[in-house]
């Protein structure tokens, strides 16, 4: 039995190559799949598009190359090479699958341009509705596989422990409505997503905390890279309403209150620079003159192409602006930056493989070395196309095999990983330990960090008795670890970046065995015999 967790891009993935396989598949998703945004998560909430070198006058040395130097020096090469090949190879597939992708009057691929591409390969799908479009498509796919019975289906479901025995991966525990039940699994694929939606301001879906992230870690998963966030920079303050980067790339500019672009003074490539280029000017324009946004103009857009441009290039966005009582075609669109994404995660091999053996991990949960120290955009849906089919086929071949042996570079890699105590108190998942929790993320690991804000981080989260606290703890000593300012950390402190600094880290979280105080009855399902002894 493979049992995989979450039902976004890289889980779906992952269900549809294992039934490829003939595996005994056992999905696993928090919300009612299909039927809910909970179950789809961050991919459905995708407006770019996914970054493939498909066009005529792309390569995918030149798509690694963008995403090399996005990551500000701390994107594995080797990684980035075969994720954007054979990233470029996953997304025929799917267009031979029947995805329909948008294309030009000629019938050809319409690609897009986002920040820091070099040139258009951003594949769209319902114009800023891309991820919703995958999702629908993957998810179509693996009903299918539900409804003939090949797939197991377990809905409603929060993951609660990974259990082990004999150093493997034998199963794990998930809280249903009516209490807890253990599955049994030859392995376990992660795919929860990452942790961004323990930010109050955040573009995430609020279900993304960190679930997957902290129970790998429990297990004695490695970690790596828990100091890089990626804050978007053009989010609807106090909405969570993203506006996709694809916006700037057609062509609207960032103004301050007064009207003036600042983008052109910060950066060669102005609106598409990196995005932490872009957060970070954002945020420093917004100190400047005490104000809580800019303004994006995409007006500029329809004066360029014709009025109701952005109504047809952006129709889901149009739709949502104009709930907010916004018609961007006519006025300028207040934003901020916002927690999006997390560089962070599981340590995982070029495999998919963790420190654990029989776990794996894909998508947003993992740290890859794909995205480095600053993901490129649209980068995110073509990982999860390429790490959940590579966890599968490498979950298969391990277990056919009776071997679990990561890559010679990942193994060196996690035995530097630093210790973090976990707390030592018993821990209480409620609302009010949740916004606890959120005011010392908000304040203290936002955007820019100082010596100063993560010591009050790291004494606070003492007293912080949500289990998602271990989490912060280690992200929190990561940053304060990091003495230099690069890609999604920034230390007021040290606003430079520093040579010597660039190296990826690892962590590992040590806790006791304490119980929550809701901890509810455990019922027991038939395990499955563990094939692997590591």
């Amino acid at each position: 039995m493979i049992v995989v967790v979450g039902a976004g891009v890289a889980g779906l993935t992952a269900v549809n190559r294992l039934v490829t396989a003939g595996a005994d598949v056992t999905l696993v998703t928090t919300g009612r799949f299909g039927r809910d945004a909970i179950s789809a998560g961050n991919t459905a909430l995708a407006q770019g598009g996914i970054a493939a070198a498909l066009s005529a006058d792309d390569t995918p040395a030149l798509h690694a190359a963008d995403t090399i130097r996005a990551g500000a020096g701390l994107v594995d090469p080797q990684v980035a090479q075969f994720v954007v090949t054979e990233g470029a190879q996953r997304m025929r597939d799917l267009l031979e699958a029947g995805f329909t992708a948008d294309r030009n009057a000629d019938g050809t691929l319409t690609f897009g341009l986002e920040a820091a591409h070099s040139t258009s390969r951003v594949v769209h799908a319902g114009e800023d509705s891309t991820g919703a479009a995958l999702s629908r498509f993957l998810t179509a796919q693996v009903q299918h596989h539900i409804d003939t019975g090949v797939v197991q289906l377990v809905e409603q479901a929060s993951l609660q422990h990974i259990h082990i025995a004999q150093n493997h991966v034998c199963g794990l525990t998930v809280r249903l409505a009516g209490g807890c039940t253990r599955l049994g699994a030859d392995a376990v694929v992660l795919a929860t997503g990452g942790f961004a939606g323990l930010y109050s301001n955040t573009s995430s879906s609020a279900a993304i905390t960190g679930n997957g992230v902290l129970a790998a870690a429990r297990a004695g998963a490695v970690l790596a890279d828990m100091e890089f966030v990626q804050f978007h920079p053009t989010v609807i303050p106090g909405t969570g309403q993203l506006v996709s980067e694809a916006v700037r790339g057609a062509g609207a500019v960032l103004r301050d209150p007064t009207g003036k672009r600042f983008m052109s003074a910060a950066h060669p490539d102005a609106e598409l620079a990196p995005r932490d280029v872009v957060s970070r000017t954002i945020a420093q324009v917004m100190r400047d003159v005490g104000t809580s946004s800019v303004w994006l103009d995409a007006r500029v857009i329809e004066q360029r192409h014709g009025p109701g441009t952005l109504a047809r290039r952006f129709p889901v966005l149009t739709h949502a602006l104009a709930a907010l009582g916004i018609d961007w075609g006519y006025e300028q669109v207040p934003v901020a930056p916002a927690a999006h994404y997390c560089m962070g995660g599981v340590a995982t091999d070029s495999a998919g493989r963790t420190s654990v053996a029989g776990l794996y991990a894909a998508g947003e949960v993992a740290s890859t070395g794909f995205h480095g120290a600053n993901r490129l955009a649209s980068n995110s849906l073509l990982e999860g196309l390429v790490f959940g089919t590579r966890a599968a086929d490498a979950a298969c071949s391990d277990i056919a095999s009776a071997r679990w042996q990561p890559d010679a570079g990942f193994s060196k890699f996690v035995a530097t990983a630093t210790e973090v105590a976990g707390a030592t108190t018993s821990r209480i998942d409620s609302p009010q330990q949740l916004r606890k929790l959120q005011r010392v993320v908000d304040t203290h690991l936002g955007m820019t960090r100082t010596e100063a804000d993560l010591n009050v981080a790291l004494r606070q989260l003492e007293t912080i008795r949500h289990p998602m606290g271990d989490l912060m703890r280690v992200m929190a000593t990561a940053a304060l670890r990091r003495t230099e300012s690069r890609g999604g950390h920034w230390r007021a402190d040290f606003p430079d970046q520093d040579a010597n600094q660039a190296y990826r880290t690892a962590w590992r979280l040590t806790t006791t065995p304490i119980e929550s105080d809701d901890q509810t009855p455990t019922t027991r399902t038939k395990e499955t015999p563990v094939h692997v002894d590591a």
